[in-house]
């Protein structure tokens, strides 16, 4: 396999890489409100929001190569994400695969725009890791839905515009094909939203209540009982590219460095947890590499999904616990920032406490080892 660019995909590469350079924000600019909007509207004029997105939808119409190319070279800038979140991530390319012409008209153009803010309502209190036994409930009655249930762990509700909801419509043997996808407008009766302090200070997660939320039927994406097909497709979309490879080696970097600084580069204890971490580093780039290529070829894998997913997350708290180790008593001095930092900049102590969350947060890692076993080798239930 060849992983060297071509050379149009070289000359995109610099393109990229001169306009990161010009337009991305500087580390002390990224706490300016002003600043991010101009960042934001910056991406949005060079084609970069939606990028691969289909240009008839309002994307840029790039490539896949090309997207994974600028998703690299904005981590190795370690620029400012991208604004749109979930919106941008998967809800708008589930939109766009499984949407009506309206729903496309009314969402996709707005999620480009930045003027909606999505959350993913996924979890429940006794189905976060096995979502087919989730209970919220979405109950028919003419032409509106009846939403009962709660929702946990759900990222930044409390900040969104929508809700990409996965409720219940039907009962039966096969508790999957039950489960229907609405996209429920967050200002609808009913919905109570309570933020859930996290172990860094911050409020990222949320519980959610729908209580007799009525959801029109035309906020229902694809057909009813078709909620599992479009969940699995939006977690593969969320766990492809290459970007985590180049962060986890940019962190890898970080740690090396440490060691130097803190004259531990000799010694063979530390040496050794160096060699372990640079080789996980190697295998989820060439894993990242792999998912590329099926992306590129057209093939839906999600246990290839899954395992670079759970790779992934056990890669990052390593690297983190690592970072502390070298650091010594020092790591002993951390002090709680005054608000959610920029995570390039933030402080190893704010680093290791939340990637506590990655093994949990979009699927557990016991759920991707249950995926792995049965998807990958084929072992039985």
């Amino acid at each position: 396999m060849d992983l060297s660019d071509a050379p149009h995909e070289h000359a995109f590469r610099v393109q990229v890489r001169d306009w990161i350079a010009a337009h991305a924000p500087r580390p002390a600019e990224r706490r300016d409100p002003a600043r991010l909007r101009r960042w934001a509207q910056d991406l949005r004029e060079a084609g970069f929001v939606g990028a691969s997105w289909p240009k008839e939808y309002g994307g840029g119409s790039l490539t896949s190569e090309q997207q994974a190319i600028l998703n690299e070279e904005l981590a190795r800038a370690d620029a400012p994400p991208i604004p749109g979140g979930m919106g941008l991530l998967w809800v708008g390319p589930a939109i766009i695969r499984y949407g009506t012409p309206e729903q496309k008209a009314r969402y996709v153009p707005a999620i480009l725009r930045g003027e909606h803010t999505w959350c993913t309502g996924y979890s429940e209190p006794n189905a976060g890791s096995d979502l087919a036994s989730l209970r919220t409930s979405a109950v028919r009655d003419g032409d509106v839905y009846v939403v009962n249930g709660q929702k946990i762990w759900t990222t930044v509700a409390h900040l969104s515009n929508y809700c990409f909801l996965l409720a219940r419509t039907s009962d039966g043997p096969a508790k999957q094909a039950g489960l229907t996808v609405l996209l429920v407008d967050m200002t609808l009766p009913g919905i109570e939203v309570r933020p859930l302090r996290q172990i860094t200070g911050d409020c990222e997660f949320n519980e959610v209540f729908f209580s007799d939320v009525r959801v029109p039927v035309d906020a229902r994406l694809g057909d009813e009982g078709q909620g599992w097909t479009i969940v699995r497709s939006a977690l593969v979309d969320e766990r492809t590219g290459m970007a985590a490879s180049i962060r986890v080696d940019k962190d890898l970097d970080g740690l090396i460095a440490l060691a130097r600084r803190n004259g531990k580069s000799a010694d063979p204890v530390t040496r050794q947890k160096i060699a372990e971490l640079a080789i996980g580093c190697h295998v989820l780039r060439w894993s990242s590499a792999r998912m590329l290529s099926d992306l590129l070829h057209g093939r839906l894998n999600p246990g290839i999904a899954s395992s670079n997913k759970y790779f992934t997350s056990n890669l990052l708290q390593a690297l983190s616990e690592a970072v502390l180790d070298v650091m010594g008593m020092d790591a002993l001095l951390y002090e709680q920032p005054d608000a959610s930092p920029d995570f390039g900049s933030a402080s190893p102590g704010y680093r290791f406490l939340y990637n506590r969350c990655l093994t949990i947060a979009g699927g557990t890692s016991e759920v991707q080892r249950n995926i792995m076993a049965q998807r990958v080798l084929g072992l039985p239930r």
